[in-house]
């Protein structure tokens, strides 16, 4: 008797994680995350949306965002992986057929331009300052070590400890050490950072410090102190927001921070923010004070962001499922409010459930040889002479036999790309 082990090229064993990616490591190992991916019509058409809703914010220099949505195991992790493979100009990911529309229109603006994909799992955070603000310096110490701590930092107290360091030290020792740092890191490094990266004496260093919030010599000086001082003081801490500048502050900071890395645009993905949010539903006070910090990401009372931010917030359900109908009227009422301020501020990507059957049929279900395929064939066509009730159950309510056959691995047809080499 034939068995599916017959049948099917299946692993030995299965883990719950082996489909699951996570996007950094999907983007370090493109080959493996391109063979394994599947492209359909309706993920081609979110490959467009996500790629002109970045260069819509490219051209004109304004922060954008995005909810990405899709239940779980749609691929969500894997799209960005995929999408920021694009933006690396990656020769296997752009010459996927059925995305070469969206490349076409994709080439004006990414060509000869950089982009930086910040990964973010919100899921323990206490606040959206220490999440954001805090995880970007984290994930540009790993990739740019070379770079400047940026200027995230609440600075009066650090300076009120510099000052006191400076008078037990002496001036010569303080600035010496705190060279040392600049000539080591940022200084002499190279990476564009020009005059960001001169030494520090007496009279810069007092300038710096009467200078107004956002002065880059400000925001030099706080992260040229972290490195060289207070090194603790850059520790993500998600107990701890109020080592942070005010949101919308930091990321003008951040704005400026990439752009002097060389960067033309951010691109921040922000996994389970909503279900973040979510958990907190029987505090509507933290709810309604980091619910309405989200319509910061794309609407910034500063206008000092020289390159734009776009963000994708990963999101499995509406925040009103999970949290509105277990408030009371009045509560109910100003939580929506709050969604309304930044529902409207977001575009939707959905990647939808109808993609799985052709994904489950390239991914996973794969004939051994011609031979296993012929029986899949000959056993899909005697479904036909199958009683109509009985196929009804096996289709389910939104099935139909192109799917049942997709899922029992029957080819359908050539135009169907999965990257497989």
């Amino acid at each position: 008797m034939t068995t599916i082990a017959d049948i099917f090229d299946l692993p030995e064993r299965v883990h719950q994680g082996d489909f699951v990616l996570r996007l950094s490591e999907g983007v370090e190992r493109a080959e493996r995350t391109l063979n394994d991916y599947v492209v359909t019509e309706q993920l081609a058409g979110c490959f467009d949306d996500a790629l002109s809703l970045i260069g819509s914010a490219v051209a004109t220099n304004t922060s954008k965002g995005a909810y990405l949505h899709g239940s779980f195991g749609s691929g969500k992790s894997h799209f960005m992986a995929v999408l920021t493979l694009l933006l690396r100009r990656n020769a296997a990911a752009r010459s996927i057929p059925r995305l070469a529309g969206a490349v076409a229109k994709s080439n004006a603006w990414t060509t000869d331009r950089r982009f930086l994909v910040v990964p973010y799992h919100m899921i323990g955070a206490t606040g959206m300052e220490s999440a954001i603000l805090g995880r970007y310096a984290e994930h540009v110490r790993a990739i740019h070590p070379e770079a400047p701590t940026p200027g995230f930092y609440q600075a009066d107290r650090l300076f009120e400890d510099a000052r006191s360091l400076r008078a037990s030290m002496g001036d010569a020792a303080f600035f010496r050490t705190l060279n040392e740092k600049v000539r080591d890191g940022s200084g002499n490094g190279g990476g564009g950072w020009g005059a960001l990266g001169s030494e520090w004496d007496a009279a810069g260093f007092e300038a710096a410090l009467e200078a107004p919030p956002g002065d880059d010599e400000r925001l030099r000086l706080v992260g040229d102190l972290i490195d060289a001082y207070f090194s603790a003081a850059r520790t993500v801490d998600a107990t701890n927001d109020e080592r942070f500048v005010p949101l919308d502050e930091g990321l003008s900071v951040m704005s400026r921070h990439a752009r002097d890395l060389g960067y033309d645009a951010l691109i921040l993905f922000l996994d389970e923010l909503v279900l973040w949010l979510a958990s907190h539903a029987a505090d509507t006070a933290f709810v309604n004070r980091e619910g309405q910090k989200v319509a910061k990401l794309v609407e910034a009372m500063q206008s000092d962001r020289p390159i734009p931010i776009v963000s994708f917030i990963a999101r499995q359900r509406d925040l009103r499922e999970l949290v509105g109908e277990h408030l009371p009227g009045a509560e109910q009422l100003g939580f929506v409010d709050v969604l309304n301020w930044w529902e409207a501020r977001f575009d939707t990507i959905t990647l939808e459930d109808r993609n799985l059957p052709e994904i489950v049929e390239h991914r996973v279900l794969r004939p051994k040889d011609a031979a296993a395929r012929e029986e899949l064939t000959a056993a899909f066509e005697r479904t036909a002479r199958v009683r109509e009730e009985i196929l009804s159950t096996l289709l389910t309510r939104d099935g139909d036999r192109k799917m049942f056959r997709q899922v029992s691995a029957i080819p359908a047809g050539p135009d169907v790309r999965c990257v497989r080499r």
